[in-house]
């Protein structure tokens, strides 16, 4: 009886063990995916915003905060939420300088600041975001869209500069064609 009396305890022990252990993981499993489910959530991006011309990549060339701010909001397409808001305060300062530091006369016009300004505020809101506890996916997205909105506006804007330019020199080269022809 004591050989099986053993066998028998030690069966229980082993199951009980066992049973201990899978508890264990599925309760981390639980907490894990609990803690995670925001920090894995991608961002539900709509469009990919207006992207900068030739003419207007060489216009902006010598405006390296511009091209910091390019890169650092290519990364918000495929950031998670929580890299959305742990990266809020380095666009934040990417916005600040770019604004503050347009290299290019035919771009300090009031269009390209306000849109600039438009940009900055959002990334403000967006650094806001990091600091609330509970907020939502949602918002975050919605918000992380209106940045995206606010610079594809900034680059549609650099283009429209530049397409005047370029128009406003064909018209100018049609212009002295027709003198000359009279």
């Amino acid at each position: 009886m004591n050989r099986s009396a053993f066998i028998v305890l030690l069966t229980l022990f082993f199951i009980g063990v066992s049973c201990r252990q899978n508890k264990q993981n599925d309760t981390n499993d639980t907490i894990a995916s609990e803690q995670g489910l925001d920090s894995l959530k991608l961002q539900n991006i709509r469009n990919l915003g207006t992207l900068l011309s030739p003419e207007s990549r060489k216009l902006v060339s010598p405006w390296v905060y511009y091209q910091q701010l390019d890169e650092l909001i290519d990364k918000y397409y495929t950031y998670s939420v929580q890299e959305v808001l742990f990266s809020a305060a380095e666009l934040t300062t990417a916005t600040e300088r770019a604004r503050d530091s347009i290299p290019i006369e035919r771009l300090k016009e009031i269009d390209v600041r306000t849109r600039l300004d438009v940009l900055h505020n959002s990334a403000l809101r967006l650094k806001d975001m990091a600091s609330i506890p509970n907020i939502k996916i949602d918002e975050v997205n919605e918000e992380t869209q209106q940045m995206i909105d606010a610079f594809g506006a900034l680059n549609s804007k650099i283009n429209n500069i530049t397409s005047q330019e370029r128009l406003e020199a064909e018209l100018k080269d049609l212009e002295s064609k027709i003198r000359k022809e009279n």
